[in-house]
């Protein structure tokens, strides 16, 4: 073809319609709507976007969010942490020599500030910008007369501190509690109106700041960021202020998904978590170090403050405002997300009291923390090093530090410390051909593994004369049947009938399982049972706290 001839040729525009004939047909008889997957936060996400999908969002729905960001740089807000004030110092002093922006300081009431220390202190907080958190020791603001940056726990004392924001709106704490994006947008919306019942609204955009715990859902945390600033100005609009001032977005990593199991995979989460807080507009952030859970190290605080430093330094990312900006997929989670929570806070102001609110909001998170609990068992959801692709090897013999927040691995750290208490030597028995059974093995495995339960593989084929041999000789309490599904049918009976010594669970679902358990089968492993659920039964098991015929 001449290069005339490929100036000259057409092409037929696609059509969402050609895409969704074409994915059809990939799919093996799955429905197309097999695609789409539902949030949390009840949103179907669709498998591809177009221009249509901005077809009902407000045009200027990018403006707004751009036009409330003072700058497209963020600011590095790296606790400081220490058990004396001389260690606080240290750690203040090379956390800003090597690249922190923000001093932030969580004041706990056995710190013990004085003398020269404390004007050290006082220097330093003259010349950077705070953070500081007096939540559980508010009388430590009185060794200041003021401060630059923003302040938690200061209860709004906006003239003893002219320069700081002293109206903290908290979105954490729903977040914390297991809540998802609505719940923590319509959250900071209640706080605010709270507020305003007592201030001027004027005032609360002046001196009030936010905080966003900011978890591994990548583009629905973008969204959650983005679809708070359409959400303040909507505020403001329905008090009467057309253009009120925005005000600062904090976000910190969030310890939801966090594990104390293969705890190197925490990297890929926060900075899975940091990237989204940039793009969604974030104008600090704090990353927690990946082994924060055992006791953050020198090391690992450094590679959490340097993921910040790479992100502004590697991808420029932080002279972009609002990258994530006219994006079909981001922009309509933004404005779906806005919807939703906009709905929900007029549903939670239609009740009487703030007590009645709250308590409403604290149903709502219990049961979505329920749900990524049922997601997480159930393997519908994945945590990399817990529920799948678990290390038997991991240790968890160190403590793990209690935190506010409610974490997906704990049911499961906690199960593999039960198992480490209370062993129950397992074994898959495998029957057929390696190939036909290694599948349901592998997963039998993995799944014994995520629990707890490192199992022994035993000699494939074994009669069932050998097969008692074996289990008295390794000693074992528990076995798993593994076989293809002719192989299952055909020998499980017989093998219930020859009464081994030890429970029996059979790998895979199968119609004659209710026939199994009145002739002796203990229970079953399957694809979509509750690893959490079984576990404690096994875990039952191990403690010898149910009786079994076999056992």
């Amino acid at each position: 073809m001449t290069i005339q001839k490929m100036k000259e040729t057409t092409f037929n525009p696609a059509t969402i319609t050609d895409w969704e004939q074409a994915a059809i047909k990939t799919l093996k008889n799955k429905p197309f709507e097999s695609l789409s997957t539902k949030t949390l936060e009840d949103i179907i996400l669709k498998p591809l976007y177009t221009l249509a999908d901005l077809t009902n969002i407000p045009s200027n729905q990018t403006s707004i969010i751009r036009d409330s960001k003072i700058s497209s740089d963020w600011l590095i807000a790296q606790a400081v942490t220490g058990n004396t004030s001389k260690e606080i110092l240290e750690d203040l002093k090379e956390s800003i020599s090597k690249g922190n922006e923000i001093i932030f300081y969580t004041v706990d009431t056995q710190h013990s500030w004085e003398g020269s220390e404390l004007e050290e202190l006082k220097l330093l907080f003259k010349e950077h910008t705070v953070l500081l958190d007096v939540t559980s020791n508010p009388s430590f603001l009185h060794n200041f007369t003021d401060l630059n940056g923003m302040i938690k726990g200061a209860d709004g004392k906006e003239k003893d501190f002219p320069n700081a924001r002293t109206y903290f709106l908290d979105a954490s704490t729903v977040h914390k509690q297991g809540g998802d994006a609505i719940s923590e947008l319509a959250s900071v919306l209640v706080q605010a109106d709270t507020f305003v019942a007592s201030i001027d609204i004027d005032k609360l955009s002046e001196k009030a700041f936010v905080q966003f715990s900011v978890d591994t859902n990548f583009f629905m945390e973008i969204a959650k960021l983005r679809a708070f600033r359409i959400l303040w100005k909507a505020f403001g609009e329905a008090h009467g202020i057309l253009d009120i001032d925005p005000i600062p977005i904090h976000s910190e990593t969030s310890l939801r998904s966090f594990s104390a199991l293969d705890s190197n995979v925490n990297i890929l989460r926060v900075g899975n978590s940091a990237l989204s807080a940039v793009l969604g507009g974030s104008d600090s952030i704090t990353t927690y170090p990946h082994d924060y859970l055992t006791g953050a190290k020198s090391t690992s605080k450094r590679i959490a403050r340097n993921m910040q430093l790479v992100l502004k330094e590697e991808t420029h990312i932080n002279r972009v405002l609002d990258a994530s900006g006219g994006s079909y997929y981001i922009e309509k989670l933004t404005h779906e997300l806005v919807e939703k929570s906009w709905a929900y806070f007029l549903e939670l102001m239609s009740e009487d009291t703030l007590n009645e609110r709250n308590q409403k909001l604290k149903e709502r998170a219990e049961a979505k923390w329920n749900q990524q609990i049922e997601n997480l068992s159930t393997r519908k959801k994945s945590l990399i090093g817990t529920n799948v692709y678990a290390n038997p090897d991991d240790s968890l013999e160190n403590p793990i530090k209690p935190t506010d927040y409610l974490r997906l691995a704990e049911p499961f750290e906690l199960l593999r410390k039960a198992f480490l208490q209370n062993s129950l030597k397992t074994a898959i028995i495998p029957y057929g051909i390696l190939k036909e059974y290694k599948a349901r093995m592998d997963f039998v495995s993995g799944f014994l593994i995520a629990i707890g339960i490192s199992p022994l593989i035993a000699p494939e084929n074994l009669k069932p004369f050998d097969l008692q041999q074996w289990i008295d000789e390794q000693n074992i309490d528990y076995v798993v049947f593994v076989g293809n599904d002719e192989q299952t049918t055909g020998l499980v009976p017989a093998l219930l009938n020859e009464k081994l010594s030890v429970p029996i669970d059979v790998a895979g679902k199968f119609e004659e399982y209710e026939d199994w358990l009145e002739v002796g089968l203990f229970g079953r492993i399957y694809a979509g049972q509750s690893l959490l659920e079984k576990g404690n039964e096994l875990l039952a098991l191990a403690k010898q706290e149910v009786s079994h015929e076999n056992a």
